[in-house]
């Protein structure tokens, strides 16, 4: 969806209002806000009186291939919360790690209790995340991550 939001505003060129995106895509404006937020977090857009505008980073994504933008979206990913905890943890903990203990280190060491309070969401932010960058593999039955490349996972 960041990715389809980047296209929708560089097709527009470079600048959207989000009321109008919303429009365009017939959906709600209350689904269209996290999809802004995650794209502006990754420093693909920036936000200015209710528009969206594609920064550099987000106009060399568009203009990548499929390939490309993941490449893109890899290097970005791995700069922000809770995600650079997580590949922290892959290099820490060859045996795997749960999305209980980034929340754990993030309360701890960070002082962020944000993800603590729902870890089923951060779950799913670092399955949708970690796997579409592949920055990590992950084991369904047991809920672990662990970094690319390593033994089986248990």
């Amino acid at each position: 969806m960041v990715i389809g939001l980047i296209e929708v505003v560089a097709a527009a060129g470079g600048r959207a209002e989000i009321a109008q995106i919303s429009r365009d895509l017939q959906t709600d404006i209350d689904q269209i806000l996290p999809v802004v937020e995650a794209a502006e977090q990754l420093g693909l857009i920036t936000v200015e009186d209710g528009e969206c505008i594609v920064t550099p980073l987000g106009q060399k994504l568009s203009n990548r291939r499929s390939s490309g933008k993941k490449q893109i979206l890899r290097k970005e990913v791995a700069k922000i919360e809770p995600f650079a905890t997580a590949i922290k943890l892959s290099r820490e903990l060859p045996e795997g790690f749960t999305a209980e203990e980034v929340a754990s280190y993030l309360s701890e060491k960070a002082g962020i209790s944000l993800y603590a309070e729902n870890v089923e969401k951060l779950h799913e932010l670092l399955v949708d995340w970690l796997l579409y960058a592949e920055l990590l593999e992950y084991n369904g039955d047991s809920k672990r991550f662990k970094a690319r490349g390593t033994s089986s996972l248990t």
